[in-house]
């Protein structure tokens, strides 16, 4: 995914954008389960949402960066008028629970391979990551000095 849109879409950015009324009523989508497809890329994101009413065709939507910010586009009579619509709101949900979860999974990833690994190769690879970047070590020392205040 280009980082344009990741680095302005954000739950706080979208619900500033939206409002609160409107946001609430992508987020009841997207809970719902509405959200048929979601794909990001290239600056950004295109959707397929449900309808709620039987015989209607599904709403496509897309979510991309400008120069000035976020723009957005619906099949929806909302989208037509160019207003961000629910349904925008709720693609964009959808994708930032997928980025959440991606990222819990490597994290659960990490964790399995780190306690595969003898603690002197952890603690090797460690302090050589410090020696690198002197915020990681200085993170280190706080997390060390937390644990052993608490043992």
């Amino acid at each position: 995914m280009d980082t344009g849109i990741a680095n302005i879409l954000h739950r706080g950015t979208i619900a500033v954008l939206a409002g609160a009324r409107t946001f609430e009523r992508g987020e009841r989508c997207f809970t719902a389960g509405r959200v048929a497809s979601c794909e990001a890329g290239r600056g950004e994101l295109r959707g397929v949402v449900r309808p709620t009413e039987a015989g209607r065709a599904p709403y496509q939507t897309r979510l991309w960066v400008r120069a000035d910010g976020l723009a957005y586009e619906c099949t929806c009579p909302v989208g037509l008028e160019r207003l961000l619509c629910k349904h925008t709101v709720a693609i964009a949900l959808a994708h930032l629970e997928r980025q959440r979860a991606d990222a819990s999974q490597g994290l659960d990833v990490l964790r399995q391979a780190l306690e595969a690994i003898g603690g002197a190769a952890l603690i090797d690879g460690l302090l050589g990551l410090a020696r690198r970047d002197p915020e990681l070590g200085d993170a280190l020392k706080r997390m060390c000095l937390d644990a052993l205040s608490k043992g």
